[in-house]
């Protein structure tokens, strides 16, 4: 018998990104990075919603082990994919992830409206990110970070499209 929520597993000492489905809005998705230790145990870093605490930032970085990494979220979204980045140095210190996540985007806007007239999303935090990497050299790559977003959009509409036939669970692709 299948499980209702498929484990995903993924290599150890890696960062993936992954996408999920953004419930009435095909074509656009959530995007997060994942990073594993040595038992392949992921840390998730994402750019969302504080929760609507007036006087603060509408959003900014969330951290969260996660444990297993599963298909559905707990809120039950589906996570189209999991993109392994290749070019990832697995002896990076473990608070570099954590400091490149905070850097990226230091501040935010009261509102998600403000934040995303003026630019900042998940996906482009997620590009920034992979900036940081890149000019810290945790992250060797011969290409640009917008590469690695073409293939991460492409696919994950790919996917997102097959959900309207059958859906058997997350992939891992290697980006």
């Amino acid at each position: 018998m299948s499980s209702p929520n498929p484990v995903v597993t993924l290599e150890p000492f890696s960062l993936y990104i992954s996408t999920t489905q953004i419930f009435a809005q095909p074509g656009k998705f959530h995007w997060s990075f994942y990073l594993t230790d040595a038992y392949g145990i992921a840390t998730r870093y994402h750019w969302s919603e504080r929760g609507g605490t007036r006087g603060v930032y509408a959003e900014g970085v969330h951290v969260q082990v996660i444990n297993p990494v599963t298909t559905y979220s707990a809120s039950y979204n589906v996570a189209l994919a999991y993109f392994k980045v290749t070019g990832f140095n697995p002896a990076t210190p473990p608070n570099i992830m954590q400091q490149a996540a905070f850097s990226a985007f230091p501040e935010s806007y009261l509102t998600v409206r403000e934040n995303r007239q003026n630019g900042l999303s998940c996906r482009t935090w997620v590009l920034q990110v992979l900036r940081t990497l890149i000019t810290w050299r945790y992250l060797v790559r011969n290409d640009y970070p917008e590469s690695i977003e073409a293939v991460v959009k492409a696919r994950s509409m790919q996917v997102e499209n097959s959900l309207m036939t059958s859906f058997t669970g997350s992939v891992v692709v290697y980006v």
